[in-house]
């Protein structure tokens, strides 16, 4: 884990210049208020696990970050657009994200919607502009992980049914609202540095590994300690959850066993280039386990 915590080190500055440099900023006039709920909404972040996930897999693949950057900077943007329109009281009715309170309690829901597609918007135009022969790939990509295949999908899923009424495949689709941006945050890394189909495949499995470890360990948390957003909110709202569906022991094993799978899946694949993305499986593993 040494060499992912320096690596995190020594790229967590220049990903939070990138994040302000690249922010939306409208110059109309009127539009300070929504100018002051993009900055809210991306500073201070979270984890930023899914960027640095892309900038990991770029060192991994291209041995560089250099290019990555900006696409980094759009898969945060995406993924913090997701949260803010997740957070309003037509969908989760949260009022707590990232140890504060929801961006719409403090600048009202007409400027949180906006905001949210400010900051989707700019994540494509980041990808469309990245790299003249990539940049088609790159929003097709994002495009299918956000849309109706992938992350829309899943958020639908996770309104409309039911807690008591949740199946296998019910929770399979309402992980898609986690597992697409992990997929895409490597994707997107993999088309970069025009990596092979079977590395590809390969990154895809493992990823998807990922984020269906992850969401489980986000189930478990939710109800008895604090995460950074509303404590319980999925008991509140009945909304499908492994950790209502089975007991804890049971839920943390499978997240475990798909770590596990993850980690040997990109091993195969990638060899000793596989390391830093092996510890990221790790770190991962460990906030299952907290």
């Amino acid at each position: 884990m040494d060499q992912l915590r320096k690596f995190i080190e020594s790229h967590r500055e220049r990903l939070e210049e990138a994040l302000a440099r690249y922010l939306p900023v409208s110059a109309e006039p009127g539009t300070e208020c929504l100018n002051r709920a993009l900055r809210y909404a991306i500073f201070p972040g979270g984890k930023r696990l899914r960027p640095m996930l892309t900038l990991v897999g770029a060192a991994a693949l291209c041995g560089s970050t250099e290019r990555a950057l900006p696409v980094a900077c759009a898969i945060e943007y995406l993924h913090t657009s997701s949260l803010i329109l997740d957070d309003l009281p037509a969908m989760d009715d949260a009022c707590e994200r990232r140890g504060r309170k929801a961006l719409h309690l403090i600048f009202g829901e007409g400027i949180a919607i906006l905001a949210a597609l400010a900051l989707l918007n700019r994540a494509y135009g980041l990808m469309a502009h990245v790299d003249a022969s990539k940049g088609a790939l790159l929003v097709a990509e994002a495009a299918r992980s956000i849309g109706v295949e992938g992350m829309i999908s899943g958020q639908a899923t996770d309104i409309s049914v039911q807690a008591e009424t949740a199946s296998e495949a019910t929770l399979a689709s309402r992980n898609l609202k986690t597992t697409s941006l992990m997929r895409l945050s490597l994707g997107a890394s993999a088309i970069l540095c025009d990596a092979t189909e079977e590395v590809c495949a390969a990154l895809n499995r493992f990823a998807e590994c990922l984020g269906a470890a992850y969401q489980m360990g986000d189930d478990l948390a939710d109800g008895i300690e604090t995460t950074g957003k509303s404590v319980g909110q999925d008991a509140r709202l009945r909304r499908p959850s492994f950790a209502l569906k089975s007991d804890r022991r049971e839920v943390t094993e499978r997240a475990c066993s798909l770590i596990e799978e993850a980690k040997s899946v990109v091993w195969d694949a990638l060899g000793e280039r596989s390391l830093l993305l092996v510890d990221f499986a790790e770190y991962v593993k460990g906030k299952v386990l907290r």
